[in-house]
């Protein structure tokens, strides 16, 4: 790996990217990464092939049915996940929504939902108005202000027998500080809640292994991290499997196809998954997508320490 470092030739990659010879330097994070061409080329391709709903009978059927499976394996192979329980949404945010209707149903007053003071608003707010909806007691968890450190110590001192959930995020999107995740989940599932993480800013940084991580209900932004703008939730498919949405009489029960409403944008999956391949492809050695994927990710963390360690001095002379 550490041989990868030195040889890792940015400007080989860089020139995968038609945005960046603009010269700007792009330092909105929040904002999301910029394309390769083997995104748009993808997302491309899928429009301009036939194309159909999904199905088995024809060619345009098959090219839109695979499309979805390929692009819930890719995601499951980022994450460390079940394909089978890789859902599709507009945006992360638009899941934590809808997930929040969906599990609020079973909440009643007295049930306590847990949010930290670190988290993004679309970890926080969502879970409110379900909590209110049902009736239920909302708790936060601060972080320490000196540090921005949000500790498992202070999650657990929120949970009680009452509570039904607890909302956290793996990175902060402001000042990215990790709270111990495993550390948090293994506190919530020992009074039997859920754990729902917020993975959009942790995931362009870090190898992501969702059982390990002990998240029941798993989120991200494929635009974080090089795909087009949408959302992806990652959960054990036999706890998709005892929470039942709204939707049409003709759609279908299976999970995960159940929380994926109307058509979906095939162009859109297949930019996700050319996005995981591209990951892939840093990665120096042979192996599994995964394990290629696991590769890249631990390299491309020593490559933005550097960076960091780099700029860092830089700083005070920026204009606020």
């Amino acid at each position: 790996m550490l041989g990868w470092r030195v040889t890792y030739d940015a400007l080989a990659v860089r020139s995968h990217f038609p945005s960046l010879s603009s010269g700007f330097a792009h330092f909105d994070g929040p904002g999301g990464t910029q394309t390769p061409r083997q995104v748009a080329a993808a997302i491309a391709l899928t429009l301009t092939r036939p194309l159909s709903n999904r199905g088995s009978g024809s060619l345009p059927e098959q090219n839109a049915d695979n499309a979805v499976t390929v692009f819930r394996t890719a995601m499951a192979d980022l994450l460390g996940a079940d394909p089978h329980g890789v859902v599709y949404g507009r945006s992360a945010t638009q899941i934590t929504y809808d997930f929040s209707r969906h599990l609020g149903r079973s909440w009643n007053v007295g049930d306590e939902i847990v949010v930290s003071r670190l988290d993004h608003d679309a970890n926080i707010r969502p879970w409110i108005q379900a909590a209110e909806h049902a009736g239920a007691t909302v708790k936060w968890v601060d972080f320490d202000p000196a540090t921005g450190e949000l500790s498992a110590e202070a999650v657990t001192a929120q949970l009680t027998e009452h509570t039904r959930l607890v909302a956290v995020t793996a990175a902060s999107n402001l000042i990215g500080t990790r709270p111990p995740i495993a550390a948090i989940a293994a506190a919530v599932h020992s009074v039997g809640a859920l754990l729902w993480v917020d993975g959009v800013h942790y995931t362009p940084h870090a190898s992501v292994d969702v059982a390990a991580l002990g998240a029941d209900f798993f989120v991200c932004s494929p635009y974080k991290f090089l795909g087009p703008h949408c959302g992806v939730l990652a959960a054990d498919p036999a706890l998709l499997e005892r929470i039942h949405p709204d939707k049409l009489a003709t759609s279908t029960e299976m999970v995960p196809e159940r929380f994926e409403f109307g058509t979906l944008p095939y162009e859109l999956m297949a930019g996700v998954t050319a996005a995981v391949d591209f990951l892939a492809a840093l990665a120096p050695i042979g192996g599994s997508r995964r394990e290629r994927l696991v590769q890249a990710s631990i390299a491309l963390e020593h490559h933005e320490a550097g960076l960091l360690a780099e700029s860092r001095p830089g700083w005070p002379l920026c204009p606020a």
